[in-house]
């Protein structure tokens, strides 16, 4: 099992198709001219709205940006957490495999002790 990561691996394919961060950002948008339509109801300024247009078009980019990075990093991280509970898996069974073995030793070793004892 190799924890090397390739440059188009089924993570980097998994990221791509769950980070939509266009999505996010066009419900930004809307929410920016509805929020912009209820300031304009309410009779606020438009400096005021503009803004508040500011900060959600500055969320937004950043979003768009760190999006793709977040959902590489959970899923990596995913991958690499089953990995290591796969190898977890394989010691903890290689473990038992031991203990059975240890046990089948130690009842032979008797049986061997005892056919000796009868010879002599």
């Amino acid at each position: 099992m190799a924890l090397r990561f390739q440059k188009d691996d089924e993570v980097d394919r998994a990221a791509k198709e769950a980070a939509h961060p266009g999505v996010l950002v066009f419900v930004l948008a809307v929410f920016a001219l509805v929020d912009g339509l209820f300031s304009w109801l309410r009779g606020e300024s438009f400096a005021s709205y503009g803004k508040n247009l500011a900060e959600f078009t500055a969320f937004g980019f950043a979003y768009w940006i760190v999006a793709p990075f977040y959902y590489e990093f959970r899923l990596r991280t995913k991958e690499v957490d089953g990995k290591v509970s796969a190898i977890e898996g394989a010691v903890k069974k290689i473990q038992e495999g031991q203990t059975e073995l240890f046990e089948r030793l130690r009842s032979v070793e008797e049986k061997l002790g005892a056919i000796q004892d009868q010879s002599l």
